[in-house]
């Protein structure tokens, strides 16, 4: 078999990178489509679940729990990065993200009867994601698939079964914070079953399909403004500090596929052990909260001093950061447990017009020479 025959079977994706690819703009209109209303696909997802939800937390309430991973591809791994902590920090047992196919490959050895796995894929087929939870319940673990597909295999053949209200015919938006949603809405069942108390978490997703619709108005012009000032960059920086390097892989995911240029995404402490930007080198930091304040404050001082642009989202009334950073977003106070979703709302909007910017100008991707 030729290499060019083993290169269409491998190939997944029909569109390509070339300006104004109908195939790509025609997912990268339904994306903005899909972006747009996800604070609808999240309150569906939450409340057709509630069934679901409470026989899993029956059958988890007094399972011991040891430990929690969280297994998808792509946008479906890098949502397990936004829950993890208040996985962990409500139900006391580590909580990893796992991408599927590294977890089915060399992952289950560790797995156990006190290990529970949650395996994410919007088509529901995605066969490192089925191999992962297969060898999970063959070890004695309980498996709950997450998925958009009724009738799928990840919704069928596991313990647990959870329907994201979401659709996926853009890139990745509102399958995503709609599956982080329904992940913390599991984690208070959960937490409620075993007699603790869920209210603050409950509060914070009662609000945050508006909090996301909102969000989404207000930054649909200003992500578009800075698109249009960085059309011509064919390389994208993205940092967060631990939930929130989640919005941070997403908003570079969202580069990669719709625009399409390479953009690098990596946890907060990272850009400073290495000479990360380059002058020129744009790059989305990301600060939510007090906890990465200080170390989010140094390093849009080194973006500065790097001669980069710096595009920081912070909380509103945050002015160390805003000061120093070329532009600052700022985003309204929303609770702890739900802010890396909020985040991840002003970078799919970025990564929308950065497609339509870079097409206007007869952009596609960087090649080699250009």
């Amino acid at each position: 078999m030729g290499i060019e025959h083993r290169l269409q079977e491998i190939r997944r994706e029909s569109s390509t990178d070339a300006p104004g690819d109908p195939e790509r703009f025609r997912r990268v209109a339904l994306t903005e489509t899909e972006m747009m209303s996800q604070g609808d696909a999240i309150r569906a997802t939450l409340e057709a679940n509630a069934r679901p939800l409470a026989k899993i937390a029956a059958d988890l309430k007094d399972r011991p729990i040891r430990r929690i991973a969280t297994v998808g591809c792509g946008d479906s791994w890098i949502s397990g990065y936004g829950v993890r902590h208040v996985v962990e920090r409500m139900l006391g047992a580590v909580c990893e993200p796992c991408e599927a196919f590294d977890f089915a490959t060399y992952g289950l050895d560790v797995v156990d009867g006190e290990t529970v796995v949650i395996g994410l894929s919007s088509s529901g087929k995605t066969e490192p994601v089925i191999g992962g939870l297969k060898g999970s319940t063959e070890r004695g673990a309980y498996a709950i698939g997450l998925s958009n597909t009724l009738g799928s295999p990840l919704m069928e053949e596991f313990p647990g079964a959870l329907h994201i209200r979401a659709t996926r015919g853009g890139w990745p938006t509102q399958s995503s914070t709609a599956a982080m949603a329904l992940k913390l809405a599991l984690t208070a069942a959960v937490a409620e079953a075993q007699g603790k108390d869920a209210s603050s978490l409950r509060a914070a997703l009662d609000t945050l399909p508006d909090v996301v619709d909102s969000v989404a108005r207000s930054f649909y012009e200003p992500a578009r403004e800075v698109a249009r000032r960085l059309a011509r960059a064919d390389l994208v920086l993205l940092a967060g500090a631990g939930p929130h390097y989640a919005p941070a892989a997403f908003g570079a995911a969202k580069l990669k596929e719709l625009a399409p240029i390479h953009a690098i995404a990596f946890p907060l402490e990272e850009y400073h052990h290495y000479r990360t930007q380059k002058a020129g080198d744009p790059m989305f930091l990301i600060a939510p909260d007090e906890a990465s304040h200080g170390r989010a404050l140094e390093t849009a001082i080194m973006s500065v001093g790097s001669e980069g642009t710096c595009i920081a989202l912070v909380p509103e009334g945050e002015t160390e950061i805003s000061e120093v950073a070329d532009v600052a977003w700022h985003l309204p106070a929303v609770a702890w447990e739900t802010a890396a979703i909020v985040y991840s709302v002003p970078l799919h909007l970025f990564g929308y017009h950065a497609a339509v910017e870079r097409d206007a100008i007869g952009l596609g991707a960087p090649r080699l020479g250009d």
